[in-house]
């Protein structure tokens, strides 16, 4: 059974005397907003949070580029996000690519490895969760090549691709009497959840809670729904995602 959870993460930086490693990781910033004002009633599957996440580093293609004979191609103005490692810079496709039955899925990445403003090959990575790029592994010790391709930096304000964290009433199936909300994550039409509620007896509201950092009471049930106050949204922090496989011998 796999399970998704929540991890932050500081980004690896390369120090005297020290093997450069190649581990891959991507680590996203949750943008702070205002908390919603009064008292809010939710159905399940509705949002008592939705804050944007941005990458920590953005780039744009300067001209457009050919993968995999042609089986892409990314045209000039195509934003990448910075994937976490040392040594080379790393950027790669933001929006998860649809998991295949039968063999990898294409999650192109490019490579500067020499850190000198042009991407010099690529190579595929797999993302964790369907939901948002969740890197992990390393990149290959000798990439795909291609023709130098120039890139700019931006800022991640910058990025037109929305993703979001959100703070998620769940009450599908509340046969226990219990309430729970989850952690979601992604952009619209393509939404991942980690694994582990935030659960609760019915009979303990109002119930205050701290989720993120953001704080919210979930004041009573009234016709299916949850009355919910909001009185702190999630502050700004990083936010990455790992996945742990457990197996069942019988």
């Amino acid at each position: 059974m796999a399970q998704v959870l929540a991890a932050a993460a500081i980004l690896a930086t390369p120090s005297m005397g020290h093997a450069q490693s190649r581990d891959l990781q991507s680590l996203w910033i949750v943008q702070p907003s205002s908390a919603p004002m009064g008292d809010r009633a939710l159905a399940s599957g509705e949002f008592v949070l939705k804050q944007r996440l941005l990458p920590t580093g953005l780039a744009e293609l300067g001209s457009d580029i050919a993968l995999g004979g042609g089986k892409a191609k990314l045209v000039s103005g195509t934003q990448l996000i910075a994937a976490g490692t040392e040594g080379a810079k790393v950027f790669c496709i933001a929006e998860v690519a649809k998991q295949k039955l039968i063999g990898a899925s294409f999650q192109p990445c490019l490579i500067d490895s020499d850190r000198d403003g042009d991407f010099d090959g690529w190579f595929s990575a797999v993302s964790q969760t369907k939901g948002l790029l969740t890197l992990a592994g390393k990149y290959p010790k000798k990439p795909k090549p291609i023709a130098e391709t120039a890139y700019r930096e931006v800022a991640p304000e910058t990025m037109r691709d929305e993703y979001f964290v959100a703070i998620e009433r769940r009450n599908y199936f509340n046969i226990y009497s219990r309430e729970s909300f989850m952690i979601a994550f992604g952009r619209e039409g393509q939404v991942d959840r980690l694994t582990a509620p935030i659960s609760f007896k019915s009979t303990e509201m109002p119930r205050e809670l701290t989720v993120m950092g953001a704080k919210f009471t979930a004041i009573a049930e009234q016709e299916g729904k949850m009355l919910v106050r909001v009185s702190a949204a999630m502050p700004r922090q990083p936010f990455g995602v790992m996945t742990s496989t457990t197996y069942n011998f019988y």
